[in-house]
């Protein structure tokens, strides 16, 4: 966290911050912009429940919450629909809570010691991270529009798709580039790329 903590702070705090929820922005979020709200992106809440379960769960607990993830990925409209798909979780937690708690355990040959762990892992942990994710308000500050006078991203698309993809083509291009001329070419790309630019020459 300490890089990302580096960069934030060159930034004032924004009201809200749309991100993937690696770990270690989250934890320079919290540190650098404690009053900030965060839209974790829900196509990577997709992407992690979805590679927990696989497109074609074994059971029928998994195949009901990828359902209810695949619904978040289509798009929660109000903030109405927001509270019935927390009910819906809360409803699935109580039919297949004592499911996800079942454990697996045997003897270890050589110490004798019983070893366990949580039979349905993926299962599990897929339905930690929803609930995580829902205690911490990260999945559905897109519906507060009181925060922002601008609709808030569900998602990092624009920036993954339109500014990162780009970065990374562009490097992989030019890839016998010193660092410097890299950190140029991404200095420069991101330049024509800004809203009301300084002119080129206060930036060189």
């Amino acid at each position: 966290g300490t890089t990302w903590s580096k960069l934030l702070d060159q930034f004032p705090p924004p009201t809200v911050v749309v991100c993937d929820g690696q770990k270690g922005i989250l934890v320079a979020i919290k540190w650098c912009w404690p009053n900030t709200r965060i839209q974790r992106c829900i196509f990577h809440v997709w992407q992690n429940v979805r590679v927990k379960l696989t497109l074609h769960p074994q059971t029928e607990a998994g195949r009901e919450l990828l359902q209810l993830t695949r619904e978040l990925l289509r798009g929660i409209p109000t903030q109405e629909a927001a509270q019935r798909w927390r009910e819906q979780l809360v409803d699935w937690e109580t039919q297949y809570g004592s499911f996800i708690r079942e454990r697996t355990s045997f003897d270890h040959p050589r110490t004798g010691r019983r070893r366990w762990w949580y039979t349905h892992r993926g299962l599990r942990s897929a339905y930690r991270q929803l609930t995580k994710l829902l205690r911490d308000d990260q999945l559905f500050t897109y519906l507060e529009t009181t925060l922002t006078q601008e609709p808030i991203p569900r998602t990092t698309n624009y920036v993954d798709g339109g500014i990162n993809s780009q970065l990374r083509t562009k490097l992989k291009l030019h890839r016998g580039m010193s660092q410097e001329h890299q950190r140029r070419l991404v200095e420069w790309y991101l330049y024509s790329r800004t809203e009301d630019p300084k002119p080129p020459r206060n930036v060189l």
